[in-house]
């Protein structure tokens, strides 16, 4: 079997495209951005900053393989447990970004939007948004912003990861 093709991004790849994303954002007004632990912290930080929202929080979801923390390439059979993720309260009355870097499966933005419905029917008005920097077409879940579509076989490594 061929192995994937493997992309290495570097730190200002990263960069780069989060000032893409700031641009595309700039006049959504965002009050409150979560970043998808592990990945997504380092560009929800950037956006933080360049977009001017001070309250940054963090979600941590672990995609499982039949009850084993996933180690390895996630699979769309993987089971997405909620580790950690804000307070209602911290949440309320805020206009909601969240980052991750890569919709790969899917599996974990799908996860937050489900946990995020009943948010949105009590504060009518109030949205949440999905962005990430990069996505791939066998994604089941689509974010509204995305910087960069790589192909569904690429092996995407992040800086922080070599």
């Amino acid at each position: 079997m061929k192995s994937p093709k493997k992309t290495y991004l570097t730190w200002q790849n990263i960069q780069d495209d989060c000032e893409t994303l700031a641009n595309n954002l700039q006049s959504e007004q965002f009050t409150c951005i979560i970043g998808v632990a592990n990945g997504g912290m380092i560009p929800a930080t950037l956006l933080a900053k360049k977009l001017k929202v001070n309250k940054l929080l963090s979600a941590n979801l672990k995609s499982y393989q039949e009850d084993k923390p996933r180690d390895g390439a996630h699979t769309t059979d993987d089971i997405v447990k909620v580790i950690s993720f804000p307070g209602w309260e911290e949440l309320k009355d805020e206009k909601v970004l969240v980052v991750d870097d890569l919709a790969d499966t899917g599996l974990t933005l799908r996860k937050i939007k489900q946990i995020s419905i009943d948010w949105e029917k009590e504060n009518q008005g109030r949205y949440w948004t999905y962005a990430t920097l990069y996505f791939k077409p066998n994604s089941q879940f689509l974010p509204k912003n995305i910087v960069r579509v790589f192909d569904k076989n690429e092996w995407i490594v992040f800086p922080w990861e070599h």
